[in-house]
């Protein structure tokens, strides 16, 4: 059975591997959230939680977390506070270190339009492109919730009907970080074809094996264009400094 501790101990074993990593700066902006280590530089998307609306902080320990090792700060994925997992995430990205497979310098987009040309697809987010991706399928369902859901979009009681019909599935890897991804791998089918995207998603062959096909992530190239850009609320279209790229399995 796939579970997010499951999930969340592949990605934090493949982060462990550079735990002697020192922090070198970290930034929890509007949008996304950048770890930079001694090794390496990651990034996820700063998940809201209206938790702190009552009096509750968000995030524990802010203002004293630059005083942290980043694989303390990688131990935060497991938190249930939103905020505290996505840079939980980006820590552990950031330690990933180079990729380990076959990487194309692909987006998400052309392998959606290609993989599910004629097909059912089903989309966990409503990404930019959605609208362009539509014409090319059979059937595309995009599923959102909350502040990103636009017209036509779904919500998540209509999955358990439409899920389990979906030929291809693409699912945004801050579902990682609401830990709900557990939850959608129960809904598809064996031999659906499976991709986590966005810039949230670790790069690490171990996902593989646990009902991932493909990975479509982001490689930091230029941290401090990045850094940057997530201090002034800059959103993923207008971030620059990275590669876009897929990491297949062997």
């Amino acid at each position: 059975m796939r579970t997010i501790d499951a999930i969340h101990d592949c990605i934090l074993d493949a982060a462990s591997v550079n735990a002697d990593a020192r922090l070198v700066d970290l930034r929890v902006g509007h949008f996304w959230s950048v770890v930079r280590t001694t090794t390496g530089a990651g990034m996820a998307s700063t998940l809201r939680s209206e938790v702190h609306l009552h009096g509750s902080a968000p995030i524990a320990d802010a203002g004293s977390l630059h005083r942290r090792r980043p694989i303390e700060l990688a131990g935060l994925l497991r938190s249930a506070s939103p905020p505290e997992a996505a840079l939980g995430l980006a820590a552990a990205n950031a330690l990933l270190g180079p990729p380990e497979g076959r990487l194309t310098e692909h987006n998400a987009e052309s392998v959606l339009a290609a993989r599910g040309a004629g097909r059912r697809v089903a989309m966990i987010g409503h990404f930019p492109f959605s609208e362009r991706l539509a014409p090319s399928c059979a059937d595309l369902w995009v599923f959102e919730r909350g502040e990103g859901r636009r017209d036509g979009d779904l919500g998540a009681e209509m999955m358990e009907e439409l899920l389990p019909q979906a030929d291809v599935v693409g699912i945004t890897s801050t579902a990682i970080i609401n830990q709900t991804l557990p939850g959608i791998f129960d809904l598809l089918r064996p031999d659906a074809f499976v991709l986590l995207l966005g810039p949230s998603t670790p790069l690490t062959p171990g996902l593989f094996d646990h009902g991932v096909d493909l990975l479509c992530g982001t490689i930091i190239v230029d941290p401090d264009a990045v850094l940057r850009a997530v201090e002034q609320g800059a959103v993923t279209s207008q971030i620059n400094g990275v590669r876009r790229v897929c990491l297949w399995p062997d």
